[in-house]
């Protein structure tokens, strides 16, 4: 005959968390809320930008443009090649902002510290595009700029820098080795 298994005590091993889980605070969800609306901004300036594009007004800019550089014609549709090329950045450009900001909002809504830090370099990289603004994109990409900003400070300053220091010790305190 067998002997019944007894259970075992030990007292290392438990599968309560040491730690609770801090709860985001307000100002948290406050903060991917403005990162989503960033995006937003970005879809409805990527638009207008698309919009001025290819509009007659644009093709009349870049032919003078090119005329003042003296390009000799090739044959080619030079200012429908640019147009295109102008076309193609704006969308990918774009739709990899939108991608970014989705996934940065994700994870400083779990609390990450690298997605805060990121936050914080791309709203500082971002600054650069308030030179050359056009109307009405203008308008969106500010908008867009101020909301990244206003995310990144909501995170760095308390109760939301608590948060993220929260998150990281509970990881620290609940990882299995």
């Amino acid at each position: 005959m067998s002997e019944p298994l007894m259970p075992s005590y030990n007292p290392g091993a438990s599968a309560e968390p040491s730690i609770l889980a801090p709860v985001r605070p307000k100002q948290v969800r406050w903060a991917v809320l403005l990162i989503i609306a960033a995006a937003v901004f970005q879809i409805i300036a990527a638009v207008l930008g698309i919009v001025h594009t290819g509009s007659a007004e644009f093709r009349s800019q870049l032919t003078s443009q090119l005329a003042q550089q003296n390009i000799p014609d090739s044959g080619q549709d030079i200012v429908g090649i640019s147009i295109g090329v102008a076309l193609a950045t704006i969308i990918v450009i774009s739709a990899l902002a939108v991608i970014v900001y989705v996934i940065i909002a994700l994870f400083i809504n779990k609390g990450a510290g690298w997605a805060r830090i990121t936050a914080a370099v791309l709203a500082a990289v971002s600054l650069f595009s308030l030179a050359g603004l056009t109307m009405p994109a203008a308008i969106f990409v500010v908008l867009q700029l101020l909301s990244g900003i206003a995310a990144v400070v909501l995170c760095f300053i308390k109760p939301g820098s608590q948060y993220f220091t929260d998150r990281k010790n509970f990881r620290l305190a609940n990882k299995v080795h």
